[in-house]
């Protein structure tokens, strides 16, 4: 499907299509593993951001706290995770891979490298990065405040 007619280009559409053909690619072969999705995307954040705080991965996760709790105990009965006292804050848990959680996580790596391929395939490396680059700014954009006021059009973009 192109997104070529201005009514076609609905950027919520088009990247939760994107995801969504993704997620579906990932899962095709994460599926021996018995993870949810959404598992699958707190080990991913755990595995970059090792010793974070559940609140921090709930923000990223954008779950509740009290989802992010079930979905910790969940991974911490399969020895994956494990929770550890925050030092600085005897209230707050820091969050941990084990051992365990190796091989999962290489896994998982492999199944992302293998749908990223198939994803870009067709694409030069120039188209790559250029890719990766406007992802980033439309993010930047919408993550910093930046982005135009609802209501008011931002000409020759």
């Amino acid at each position: 499907m192109a997104f070529d007619g201005a009514r076609e280009r609905s950027l919520g559409f088009a990247l939760s299509d994107l995801l969504r053909l993704i997620r579906r690619d990932f899962l095709r072969g994460a599926q021996a593993h018995r993870l949810t999705p959404e598992l699958w995307r707190l080990l991913y954040c755990l595995d970059r951001d090792q010793g974070c705080s559940q609140r921090q991965l709930a923000s990223m996760l954008d779950v509740t706290p009290v989802t992010l709790g079930r979905m910790i105990d969940r991974l911490e009965q399969r020895g994956l995770v494990r929770r550890a006292p925050d030092p600085a804050d005897r209230r707050a848990m820091r969050l941990f891979l084990t051992p365990a959680a190796s091989a999962p996580i290489a896994r998982m790596h492999a199944l992302v490298d293998a749908s990223r391929r198939r994803a870009m395939s067709g694409l030069s490396r120039a188209e790559q990065e250029t890719f990766w680059r406007l992802l980033g700014r439309v993010r930047d954009n919408l993550s910093s405040g930046k982005a135009t006021a609802p209501g008011k059009r931002s000409h020759g973009r």
